[in-house]
């Protein structure tokens, strides 16, 4: 991969353009996004995440890309290997806390519960919640964070 070559999703989500570090092979070409179409079943139900439909879509919404009007033309949208790994299927989650946001949640971490005793997340965050979010604080937590 050049300098030059860089996929649609760096400028959105940042990062540098790469191989999927599990690929032996350390391909860099970058592919259309519409050509991504792996079956997201078993990822779905490990995280319960239930309003996504496909790759495309999972890539997008982990993205913050929940609406084409604000970012363009997505059907010329290119992705490298390593942003469709940390945005799609090959993203693992780093903590298993509730991280929806106090003034959302019922939590009331800092007053009289401890980080210790933060509630565990019960799923995955679905797309609707994180765009929801976003709108009403300004925080972006992507689907699939614990909820």
């Amino acid at each position: 991969m050049s300098i030059d070559d860089k996929c649609s999703f760096s400028a959105v989500v940042g990062g540098v353009c790469s191989y999927d570090p599990r690929d032996r092979r350390k391909l860099t070409k970058l592919i259309p996004l519409h050509s991504c179409k792996k079956d997201i079943t078993g990822h779905k139900s490990l995280w319960s995440i239930g309003d996504v439909t496909s790759e495309v879509e999972l890539i997008l919404a982990r993205a913050s890309i929940f609406s084409s009007k604000k970012h363009g033309k997505i059907s010329s949208y290119t992705i490298c290997p390593s942003h469709r790994a940390s945005l799609g299927v090959g993203w693992r989650r780093g903590s298993n806390r509730c991280r929806v946001p106090e003034e959302l949640s019922e939590h009331k971490h800092g007053q009289t519960r401890s980080a210790k005793q933060w509630p565990r997340a019960e799923r995955g965050l679905g797309k609707a919640a994180s765009s929801l979010i976003l709108k009403k604080t300004g925080i972006f937590l992507p689907v699939g964070t614990g909820n």
